[in-house]
């Protein structure tokens, strides 16, 4: 085997090596995306009653006076 083949066997190597690699890293990222997704979702619902938290709260003070 020459030097060229040589190199040319370990690139293909390297390259299969950074395709698992990769694949890896993009199914952690889903992995990630789904619980960002579903932490978003608690966020939106928490700052939904806050919001008729503080409603309820103005109009409580507003009819106690």
């Amino acid at each position: 085997m020459n030097a060229t083949e040589e190199a040319l066997a370990r690139l293909d190597k390297h390259e299969a090596e950074c395709a698992i690699r990769y694949e890896m890293i993009q199914l952690q990222l889903d992995n990630h995306s789904k619980r960002f997704d579903r932490l978003e979702a608690l966020m939106s619902r928490g700052f939904f009653a806050m919001g008729i938290m503080i409603t309820l709260a103005i109009a409580i003070l507003e009819f106690a006076r």
